[in-house]
C-alpha cells in the first residue's frame, strides 16, 4: 500500500506539473487534479490514472483547436484555456467516487462506471469545442430552432460526431488498459457515456441557469449510474 502511494504522489505530481507548465491548467486546477489524479492512482492504479490522463490531454488539445477563431467570436474558454480547480472537480468528481467504490467493494462495475464518466466528460468537451467550430449554426436539443454558438443546449452534426468519437476512444482505451471487460461492456460504456451529453444539453437547454459545473456533473453521473445499471 505504502509503495502504491508513493508511486501515486510522484506520477501525479509530475503529471499535475507538466500539465500546469503546458498550460492545461491554472495553479488551483494543478492542485485540484493532484488531489483527484492521486486518489484515483491510488484505487485503480495506473490503468485508472491512464484514463484519467487521456481525458485530461484530450481534453486539453480540443480546447486550444482553433483557439483564436473561438476567442474572436467570444466563445473560448478563458484563461486561454487553463481549467481550474472546479472545473476538475465538476468533471472528474463521480469518477472519483466511482474509483473510491471500486477500492472499497472490489467491484468491477464501479470500475466500468469510473470509465463511463470520464467517457461523458470527454465527449461533452468534444462536442462543445469543436461544435464550436462549425460552419453551420447550432440548434437547441429541444425544439432545434437555431441559436448562437456557446448557447447552452446547442447541438451540431461535428460536435455530436466528436462526441461520439471520444465516448469510443475512451471505452476502447478502458478495454485495452482493462478496466473494462470485453467487447459488449465498452460498447455499452460507450453508449452510457455519450448519452451523459444528451441529459447535459438537456439540462442546459432546460434550466441554462443551472451553470456550466453543474451540468458537467449532471453528465458524468448519468453515464456512470447507467453503466452500473446495464452493466
Amino acid at each position: 500500500m505504502a509503495g502504491s502511494l508513493a508511486a501515486a504522489f510522484l506520477v501525479t505530481g509530475v503529471f499535475a506539473a507538466l500539465a500546469y507548465a503546458f498550460g492545461m491548467v491554472s495553479r488551483g486546477g494543478a492542485v485540484g487534479g493532484f488531489a483527484v489524479g492521486t486518489v484515483i492512482y491510488a484505487c485503480l492504479g495506473p490503468q485508472g490514472f491512464a484514463v484519467l490522463a487521456l481525458f485530461v490531454v484530450g481534453g486539453s488539445a480540443l480546447t486550444r483547436l482553433g483557439y483564436r477563431s473561438k476567442e474572436r467570436r467570444g466563445i473560448a474558454q478563458a484563461r486561454r484555456g487553463r481549467r481550474g480547480a472546479r472545473n476538475a472537480l465538476a468533471n472528474c468528481g463521480v469518477a472519483l467516487l466511482c474509483a473510491l467504490l471500486a477500492a472499497l467493494t472490489g467491484s468491477e462495475t464501479f470500475a466500468v462506471a469510473f470509465v463511463a464518466s470520464l467517457g461523458a466528460a470527454f465527449a461533452d468537451t468534444a462536442e462543445s469545442e469543436v461544435g464550436s467550430l462549425a460552419r453551420r449554426t447550432p440548434r437547441l436539443i429541444t425544439t432545434f430552432r437555431k441559436v448562437p454558438p456557446g448557447t447552452d443546449g446547442a447541438i451540431s452534426l461535428p460536435g455530436t460526431l466528436a462526441g461520439l468519437v471520444a465516448a469510443s476512444l475512451t471505452a476502447s482505451f478502458g478495454l485495452i488498459v482493462g478496466l473494462v471487460g470485453g467487447l459488449e461492456t465498452a460498447l455499452l460504456v460507450a453508449g452510457a457515456a455519450f448519452l451523459g451529453t444528451v441529459a447535459d444539453s438537456l439540462a442546459g437547454a432546460l434550466t441554462p441557469r443551472l451553470g456550466n459545473e453543474l451540468t458537467n456533473v449532471l453528465c458524468t453521473l448519468v453515464a456512470a449510474a447507467l453503466v452500473s445499471i446495464l452493466a
